[in-house]
């Protein structure tokens, strides 16, 4: 996304209130943007953003990037999902060279050198998502498993995943079968009301797209405008038909197959999503 486009979008978004920014929304690897550091710094002199976070693989980071972050006072939340333990796990997950397992290590041991002295607010969290092993990863003798000892104990999360989406069948079971991981499928849970995500985690894409869920958008199925050619106040409005129809239609127990499938749905009616804030989701 151009500075430009980014800049006028966290204007339109702040002028609906939206006070939390996240920038790597369903799929994309924020380091790939070669312009990330500069809508860091305006999401740094905005004052009516309180935050912003993201996921990364962390291969693609620059050190001088790694080491900029105590300087982000913003920045609350970083994720760093890890596919691979060990070179050849890493290799077997990914299907890319171990090279870039090795420079994920070196990312990592700079990232714990910063940490020493900075830690985002919300906390530094590692997601492990890779072949399933008798083992838990922490316990095992690999480099890797060794880093992350160390950032918990200064405090990081660090887990394995175990949900698995299929994403609209676009993945199936015996693909994932070699991996020892299940898939969940979304078509077996129970859905009453619209989905959370519809009102809570808006998705702006680098083409201006807006979709009603930063979780996915397999078919296009949750496109609701482009503001390109509308105002996102006037897209995230009832008086905007796409909008409308799409929560009026899971209010009535009717979604297409894009959210039908999808594990990640959270009703309306959980209160326990209560706790949370609505936040935009710019992929950049």
């Amino acid at each position: 996304m151009d500075h430009e486009t980014f800049s006028n979008i966290v204007k339109q978004a702040c002028n609906m209130g939206l006070r939390q920014a996240w920038l790597t929304p369903m799929l994309g690897e924020i380091f790939a943007d070669l312009q990330i550091s500069e809508k860091w710094a305006l999401l740094e002199k905005e004052t009516r953003i309180d935050g912003y976070g993201f996921y990364s693989n962390f291969i693609l980071a620059r050190e001088e990037q790694i080491r900029s972050f105590p300087t982000l006072s913003k920045l609350t939340s970083l994720f760093v999902s890890l596919y691979g333990f060990d070179p050849d796990s890493f290799v077997e997950t990914t299907k890319k060279p171990a090279s870039q397992y090795s420079k994920l290590l070196k990312n990592l041991s700079c990232l714990l050198e910063v940490s020493d002295s900075w830690t985002p607010v919300d906390g530094l969290h590692f997601n492990m998502r890779t072949i399933k092993t008798n083992t838990p990863i922490m316990e095992c003798d690999t480099e890797l498993s060794a880093l992350l000892r160390k950032f918990a104990a200064k405090g990081a999360n660090v887990s394995e995943d175990n949900e698995y989406d299929s994403w609209v069948v676009t993945i199936t079971q015996d693909e994932v079968d070699p991996l020892g991981i299940k898939l969940t499928d979304g078509n077996q849970l129970y859905m009453h009301g619209t989905c959370t995500k519809v009102f809570a985690e808006i998705q702006i894409k680098a083409d201006g797209q807006v979709h009603a869920c930063a979780c996915r958008d397999i078919d296009g199925s949750l496109v609701v405008g482009n503001l390109n050619q509308t105002k996102l106040k006037d897209i995230l409005s009832f008086e905007n038909v796409p909008y409308r129809e799409l929560i009026e239609s899971q209010m009535q127990g009717q979604c297409n197959k894009n959210c039908r499938s999808c594990s990640s749905y959270r009703s309306n009616y959980d209160g326990r999503a209560s706790a949370g804030y609505p936040s935009l989701a710019v992929m950049s």
